[in-house]
């Protein structure tokens, strides 16, 4: 259920409360602008307790992207019973008074559009007041995730049955700060109570002191939360128009007096919050600032001694007197951001050249190197010859190869596993010598097939980065022979022992996410950076004509890395199995084959009846022209699935096994037909070739998806996250 109130007359009480179930008791409020690469996930998180959800409330703050769009269909996907509400509230503080005036629930609970929640979250929260039903807070631990640091798990402790001390020990940092979408709260008990609107830092803060002065608090030792923390946006806020924002938020801690809490606790909070504001003042060399909001920290009794104020005020003089030598200069406000980003260098390792791109892997490198182009300079270096043209004739990346064709070297890996690429010691030091030139503050590798790289430059970088486009332990374990699953156990085995040698690690979804965690348990934070839809792959012209066209003799399509074992076993199951049975209904059907490095068995299908083989193709282009539809009849593996993606980014309806789209997130009967065997695959390829208004539907649906939840502003907006 998808309803939109405010801007078109309505309130949830236009809604007969025989839609709503009685259990159902949690009203769910996100404020959200702008948030189109991370509410999907965000509403996806609540799937699991949807059962205890009576609403969930999103405050659209005046969104220039597609974040409504997503959100509703994300909404239907799941049926969760989402409410739109337009307002231009201009801060977070406002938007959620916003949702709670409208809120109906029993018990309220907040999210930040860019925050997960664990699954079984609001299960247990909700569980806490229910046994206590005297309690009007219920406060879980939470996962901090934040750039360049390892994961942090925040517990709740030292609450007591005394609010008075708990306000006081809450503003004096005693307590850990509650986070947005780690707490919920009794409706009822926390009437009247309404965040600041003027500020924009703090504002949490002031609405849980207020809350803390008459509820009593459960707290629980499981995470609930994944809280990604943005330090650069975060520091932003802190050094614009500091004067003002220090001033704003000392207004909004003396309007608390009225609850009864003391002026000395309110001033300490003051006084911590201006310290803040100056450590960042100091960071970006604005010492004068810094002096001036120094000033109110020391007149504050607890801070005035500090070691930590007398460190800051030794900063300040020094840096002024640089300063004024003119050995230094201040970055200002939003540069500081954007020159730190300027100035960053990437190293990204690949196994093949990502330019031109073929396979799937290639075009997710490729990707990568547009985003982090954004963010810097950024030098991809292939092991296997290749890799000299620029992407979209960008300054910023530049392409290179450490491999030479036909070279004779020992190789550096052990090769003891099926997964790892061959790298000769002479790759090896042209590869350290172009690191050493280049001084990268990020290296990042492609896969556990590189794993043996990891060591050899680890003391080269300040952060290591894995990319791991699959979970190789769990893609080798699916092949069931002996000698397979020897085999897998050493993958597993190189996999943990190259965990522990990076910083960070990026996955292709959530499911691999998970994957990872339940066979590893990396210390290393984890970060889900999607697959993104090929640049430069418009939907195909003319749909109707072609989907016309194939009743007579429908052309099927797989495209991926012919040497890749999953994607051999789908082309022979395409050419043997399911193109036989198509050929039942349409005789002239065929199947194109087409991708890099083909294995001799791909070879071998080149000479049956309707099947082409087209090996390292220089563009993709022709065969989608081409095509009626993909198949990708994947019978195990993982990957970066970008295959599919790039089908329905142009048009072509897919069909595929549920292996072939895990991890997507992609409707069945709307953006994607599914099916196991050989015989219901081509079922549904002869259903749409026949269907031409069920194709037409299909490729409109899950082109749409493909852009709105693919597209490079989504991964971009990943791959900064998972960078800085």
């Amino acid at each position: 259920m998808i309803a939109c109130w405010a801007g078109a007359g309505l309130s949830p009480t236009d809604f007969s409360t025989s839609e709503m179930n009685p259990e159902k008791i949690i009203s769910v409020v996100i404020p959200a602008r702008n948030a189109a690469s991370t509410i999907a996930a965000l509403l996806r998180s609540l799937l699991p307790d949807a059962g205890l959800i009576k609403e969930i409330l999103l405050v659209d703050d005046g969104s220039g992207d597609a974040t409504v769009e997503i959100a509703k269909n994300s909404a239907e996907r799941y049926g969760l019973p989402l409410f739109i509400l337009p307002a231009a509230c201009g801060t977070a503080g406002a938007a959620r008074n916003f949702g709670i005036a409208q809120a109906q629930g029993k018990f309220l609970f907040f999210m930040d559009a860019d925050d997960e929640l664990i699954s079984g979250a609001l299960t247990i929260l909700a569980g806490l007041l229910i046994e206590n039903p005297a309690a009007g807070l219920a406060i879980g631990a939470c996962i901090r995730q934040t750039a360049s640091r390892q994961d942090k798990i925040k517990i709740p402790h030292g609450y007591t049955e005394d609010c008075d001390e708990n306000v006081i020990r809450y503003l004096a940092n005693e307590l850990w700060p509650i986070a947005m979408g780690s707490a919920m709260i009794v409706t009822a008990q926390a009437a009247g109570i309404r965040f600041p609107e003027t500020i924009g830092l703090d504002e949490d803060t002031c609405y849980w002191t207020a809350l803390l002065t008459r509820v009593r608090v459960v707290t629980s030792a499981e995470p609930v939360l994944i809280y990604k923390l943005d330090e650069a946006r975060m520091s932003r806020r802190y050094i614009s128009a500091p004067r003002k924002t220090l001033l704003g938020i000392a207004r909004a801690f003396r309007i608390l007096a009225s609850y009864g809490i003391p002026d000395a606790a309110l001033k300490q909070r003051i006084a911590w919050v201006a310290l803040r504001i100056a450590r960042q003042l100091i960071i970006d060399r604005q010492y004068s600032e810094a002096e001036g909001i120094l000033r109110l920290v020391r007149a504050h009794p607890c801070f005035r001694p500090t070691v930590r104020v007398f460190r800051y005020n030794l900063r300040i003089k020094v840096g002024g007197i640089f300063q004024r030598l003119g050995v230094c200069k201040p970055v200002v406000g939003q540069r500081a951001v954007e020159v730190a980003s300027r100035s960053r260098r990437t190293l990204l390792v690949t196994v093949d050249s990502a330019s031109p791109p073929v396979s799937g892997a290639d075009l997710r490198n490729h990707q990568n190197a547009k985003s982090l182009g954004k963010l810097g300079r950024v030098r991809v270096v292939s092991i296997r010859p290749g890799g000299s043209e620029r992407i979209d004739h960008n300054p910023q990346i530049e392409f290179f190869s450490v491999g030479v064709l036909d070279e004779r070297s020992k190789s550096l890996s052990s090769r003891r596993c099926s997964v790892e690429t061959r790298i000769s010691r002479t790759a090896l030091s042209r590869l350290l010598e172009t690191i050493r030139d280049f001084r990268p503050d990020t290296i990042l590798v492609e896969g556990i097939p590189l794993a043996a790289l990891l060591k050899p430059v680890r003391s080269l970088t300040k952060c290591l980065i894995l990319d791991m486009h699959n979970i190789e332990s769990d893609l080798a374990s699916q092949r069931q022979t002996v000698a397979f699953r020897k085999d897998a156990a050493r993958v597993r085995r190189l996999e943990k022992k190259s965990l522990k040698r990076v910083d960070r690690i990026w996955v292709c979804s959530e499911q691999d996410r998970e994957r990872l965690i339940a066979l590893h348990q990396p210390s290393a934070s984890i970060h889900v950076v999607p697959n993104c839809i090929p640049g430069g792959s418009p939907l195909r012209s003319e749909c109707q004509p072609r989907i016309q066209s194939c009743e007579k003799s429908p052309v099927m399509l797989f495209v991926g890395h012919l040497g890749y074992w999953p994607n051999v076993a789908a082309a022979e199951r395409l050419a043997r199995g399911i193109l036989p049975n198509v050929r039942e209904t349409f005789p002239a059907a065929k199947v194109i084959l087409t991708g890099r490095y083909p294995d001799r068995v791909v070879q071998s299908l080149a000479g049956l009846p309707g099947v082409e083989l087209h090996a390292n193709p220089e563009s993709l282009v022709p065969f989608y022209e081409r095509a009626h539809v993909a198949v990708v009849p994947l019978s195990e593996g993982g990957g970066t699935r970008i295959k599919v993606l790039e089908a329905m980014a142009v048009g072509l309806p897919v069909v595929a096994t549920a292996v072939a789209v895990e991890g997507l997130g992609l409707v069945e009967h709307e953006d994607v037909l599914l099916a196991d065997s050989d015989e219901d695959l081509a079922r549904h390829i002869v259903e749409l070739c026949r269907n031409p208004n069920m194709m037409l539907k299909q490729i409109l649906s899950a082109n749409k998806t493909a852009r709105l939840r693919f597209g490079s502003e989504a991964v971009d907006f990943a791959v900064k996250n998972g960078f800085q």
